[in-house]
Parts: structure tokens; C-alpha cells; sequence
């Protein structure tokens, strides 16, 4: 009885802890460190900041897009960061900008879906 009682707690545990990696990773704080991350790429013309704000975005822009059944083209927006940070590492500083501007929009209108609610 006790055994079952500590491995239904430890359950319980690596689900609040999974839960939490998941807000993390899916949730508003990875939405908010891309754009941290793009904006200082893009201010500092480093691409290398682009291309962690592009890994980050995979995990939140692949659950809006509805995968596994890709109902939108959300899960295309890291590839907008990656073709920055590209346009960035060929010293195409104005196209970097450019292209990472839809991105941004974006996250402004996931941000007034969310605000209207």
C-alpha cells in the first residue's frame, strides 16, 4: 500500500513537472524570449541570436499550427527567423530585417487574438 501510495506521488510529480516544461516550451515564456532573442540578433547584426530564436520557436509555432494535422501555416514562422539569421550571416542587414518583419506580425496578432478573448 505504502509502494503504491510514493510511486502515485512520484507520478504526480513528473506530471506537474512535464506540465511545466510543456508551459515553457509551448507557452507565452518561449513566445516572449524569440522576440527577445530576434530583436537583439537583429539590433546587433549577429545571426547566431536569430538562430536560437528560430530553434525556439519550433516547439510554440508547431502546437498553433495544429500538428501533427497542420491546419495553418503558423509552423512555417522559424523558417522566416532561420532565412534572417541567414540574410544576417551573408551581411544583408536591410533583407534580415525585412524578413523577419512578418514573424513579428505575427506575434502582435497572436497577441490582440489573445487580448480580445
Amino acid at each position: 500500500m505504502r509502494a503504491q501510495l510514493r510511486y502515485t506521488h512520484c507520478d504526480d510529480i513528473i506530471n506537474i513537472m512535464l506540465d511545466f516544461l510543456l508551459i515553457l516550451l509551448v507557452g507565452w515564456p518561449a513566445i516572449v524570449v524569440t522576440v527577445i532573442l530576434a530583436i537583439i540578433g537583429l539590433l546587433r547584426n549577429d545571426y547566431r541570436y536569430l538562430v536560437a530564436a528560430a530553434i525556439l520557436a519550433f516547439p510554440f509555432s508547431w502546437y498553433l499550427s495544429g500538428f501533427p494535422a497542420i491546419r495553418s501555416p503558423a509552423f512555417l514562422l522559424p523558417l522566416l527567423l532561420f532565412a534572417s539569421s541567414y540574410l544576417m550571416f551573408r551581411g544583408r542587414e536591410m533583407l534580415a530585417w525585412l524578413v523577419a518583419i512578418p514573424f513579428f506580425l505575427a506575434i502582435l496578432l497572436l497577441l490582440f487574438v489573445i487580448a480580445a478573448q
